[in-house]
């Protein structure tokens, strides 16, 4: 999914990247025999459920759109937003936001058409607004888009946007890379419709991006041409063949027999045999995502602050981070990445220490019974961690995890769903939704943005939001107000440092790693440069082999 698995304009990041072998080119024109040249073939586990970012689910729906979509922005490798449909970014210095913080002003890109020819204009963006907002549509997030009065479009090429209430990531959030991100749709193809749920469009869709859909076989391969009216001018790839291969296995041997230049996003279990193919690079890119063991806050047990401290302290993050993912993904705390202008660098972490675990168990009235399970009041310490099934690193975290909680004086069991049951909607009866669960493995991907508000705050419980540790706390929810409210950077950071200091303390979840992207890349593609959120794909124009 797009956020449970779901940065404003300045971040100070050291992006790092890894290259394994990197060997001379051979063959003709200094590439390797077995390159096709201006044909890039790349692959991942994941099928698209749709085409169209607004009605799909999947992360892999939101990278497939950098290639044929147009958003207002893309978001660089300098985490920078970078103009695509709009000209400029809307700042209070530039006059795009009003001092009042009601009204964006955008001005739009003229000379831009959609693949069959007609226009792109400020009616697309309107229509496009519309379609998120109609309870026709099953989008994932209105989030932002609800905050919106109307738009006025005075020419063809202006939007002014005219919001009930100053939303600070607005811009970060409107047409552009959000935690759920929605490109600009061509109103002259879909306003006939009722509902876009599942019209023809989504398996054939007709963007402003510099590629074209040629063809489209679910779970085999997505074909795309280059499109020569794209307004920067024509790609400099000629054709991009996606494949679908739901085995990582064959995801190794693909890339080692190199009948695939771009294996995106690989699993991090496989990392030490992947970054030693030859005549391939393997990035390691920071990722505003991270992977937490949540608590269902409303069950008796993890109800209780010190047991959740307790739980904390014993769980050596570190050890896991080499035991699980190999060393590629990294210690951190909280909900804000490092690389983060919000991210705290004053944060207090919970310190490994089972021994101080323990006599805070001890302290809280849990004794150790005969079996070395603790109880209290005639309750025993039982808990159950809940992962998706066949998730190779859920499900080995989950192992580890009771091993040290059972040492502490758990009863620990495992319990595992399809990942179509653990991830469904409140009213599809999904794990986390409906808080079906003591403990959960998940991963929470965000955007630009580092509001997440729809995880903490407490009007955000399922099925209104994404809070499924059902944790409220009254002092989030002012910061969180404070954060939304204001454009002013400075003011915002403070309210994100005192927010994660709170959940750290508090610990409604353990920030077990915060992840960063493997991908393993032929030596012949140039000009991927992968960025930090939402997808690793912006500059899809600028690729060549």
């Amino acid at each position: 999914m797009k956020r449970f698995v779901t940065l404003a304009l300045a971040l100070a990041i050291a992006a790092s990247g890894c290259t394994r072998v990197d060997t001379t080119a051979g063959g003709s024109g200094g590439r390797h025999p077995w390159t096709k040249p201006g044909i890039l073939r790349l692959a991942s586990l994941n099928d698209p459920d749709s085409l169209s970012p607004l009605v799909g689910e999947y992360q892999v729906d939101v990278d497939l759109s950098l290639f044929w979509a147009g958003y207002l922005f893309n978001y660089s490798d300098a985490n920078e937003l970078v103009p695509e449909l709009a000209v400029a970014v809307p700042t209070l210095e530039n006059g795009g936001i009003s001092r009042d913080g009601l009204t964006i002003t955008y001005h739009l890109r003229k000379g831009v058409t959609w693949q069959d020819g007609a226009p792109f204009d400020a009616s697309d963006v309107v229509f496009t607004w519309h379609a998120v907002m109609s309870p026709n549509n099953d989008v994932a997030s209105r989030v932002g888009y609800d905050d919106i009065a109307r738009i006025d479009t005075p020419n063809a090429y202006t939007a002014i946007v005219r919001l009930k209430r100053p939303f600070a990531p607005f811009v970060n959030t409107f047409l552009t890379m959000a935690a759920t991100a929605y490109p600009v749709y061509p109103r002259h193809l879909l306003a006939q419709y009722h509902d876009l749920n599942r019209v023809a469009y989504n398996s054939a869709p007709v963007g402003t991006g510099p590629f074209k859909v040629l063809e489209w076989h679910r779970g085999q391969v997505l074909r795309m041409v280059a499109n020569p009216h794209y307004w920067r001018g024509a790609p400099k790839l000629a054709e991009v063949d996606y494949s679908v291969i739901p085995d990582d296995n064959t995801l190794l041997t693909s890339v080692q027999s190199h009948s695939i230049d771009l294996w995106y996003n690989a699993p991090a279990t496989l990392y030490g045999q992947a970054s030693k193919i030859p005549d391939t690079r393997a990035l390691l890119t920071p990722f505003t995502q991270y992977s937490r063991i949540g608590f269902n806050t409303q069950r008796a047990i993890v109800s209780d602050r010190n047991v959740r401290r307790a739980l904390a302290m014993a769980t050596d993050r570190a050890r896991l981070i080499d035991l699980v993912s190999y060393g590629v993904n990294v210690l951190n705390e909280g909900d804000q990445p490092k690389f983060s202008w919000a991210y705290d660098a004053a944060l207090k972490p919970v310190q490994y220490d089972p021994v101080k675990a323990g006599a805070l168990l001890d302290a809280d009235g849990w004794r150790r019974g005969p079996d070395g399970v603790r109880e209290k009041n005639g309750q025993r310490l039982r808990i159950e961690i809940a992962t998706i099934t066949g998730s190779a690193v859920g499900n080995r975290l989950a192992v580890l995890l009771q091993a040290a909680w059972h040492t502490l004086g758990f009863d620990v069991s495992i319990k595992q769903y399809a990942s179509s049951l653990m991830l469904a909607s409140y009213g599809g009866g999904g794990i986390l939704q409906t808080g079906k669960f003591d403990a959960a493995f998940t991963s929470w991907v965000n955007g630009i943005d580092p509001d997440d508000a729809s995880t903490v705050t407490c009007d955000q419980f399922p099925p209104q939001g994404q809070n499924n540790t059902r944790y409220c706390n009254r002092e989030i929810d002012e910061q969180e107000q404070i954060a939304l409210g204001s454009y002013d950077q400075p003011t915002r950071k403070r309210a994100y440092a005192k927010i994660q200091q709170i959940l750290v303390d508090e610990a409604p979840f353990i920030t077990m790693w915060f992840n960063r992207r493997f991908d393993v890349v032929s030596t012949d593609l140039r000009g991927y440069k992968p960025a930090h959120a939402v997808t690793t794909f912006w500059n899809t124009w600028e690729y060549s082999i």
